[in-house]
């Protein structure tokens, strides 16, 4: 049987929406690591790149509040400051007021890269956009939206049983 109808009117399949977001993340991420490796950020993988630009953006930020802005898990945090730590990126110290507090911020190594990271923040945002309407965008936004809503709601209501 020949598929007359073309691929934009087509009626997406919705048991792959979530594979498709995870190729598309996979895509992005592959991209990221590439242009990481390109300017020399050795030790670099996307994952740590919400962490830079929170900093890039805040000089000091404790570890739970970077946990909070990037929507990670405490200990995954902790993983990736190290990982950061060791490759001299960041810094950590522990909290004047607070002893048991841990704060994050950028070292001088980390500071002198954020020309190049917004640099591949750019080309990330400008492939992305490749043949992409302002209007697909937001309705794309909106949907994920809604989906990602949705699976918060399920696992509020425990709707998620393991």
């Amino acid at each position: 049987m020949v598929d007359d109808e073309p691929a934009a009117t087509r009626m997406p399949n919705t048991d792959d929406f979530i594979s498709r977001l995870a190729r598309t993340l996979g895509a992005a991420n592959g991209f990221i690591a590439d242009q990481l490796q390109a300017n020399g950020m050795e030790g670099l993988v996307p994952s740590h790149g919400d962490i830079l630009m929170v900093l890039f953006a805040q000089e000091t930020v404790t570890m739970q509040g970077l946990a909070e802005k990037i929507n990670r898990d405490p200990s995954t945090v902790t993983a990736l400051v190290k990982k950061l730590v060791k490759e001299g990126y960041v810094e950590t110290q522990k909290s004047e007021a607070d002893h048991r507090v841990t704060e994050v911020s950028l070292s001088k190594q980390g500071k002198s890269m954020q020309k190049e990271f917004e640099h591949i923040s750019a080309q990330l945002v400008e492939v992305q956009m490749q043949g992409v309407s302002k209007s697909d965008l937001a309705i794309t936004c909106k949907t994920l939206d809604k989906v990602r809503a949705n699976f918060i709601g399920a696992l509020e209501k425990g709707q998620s049983k393991r």
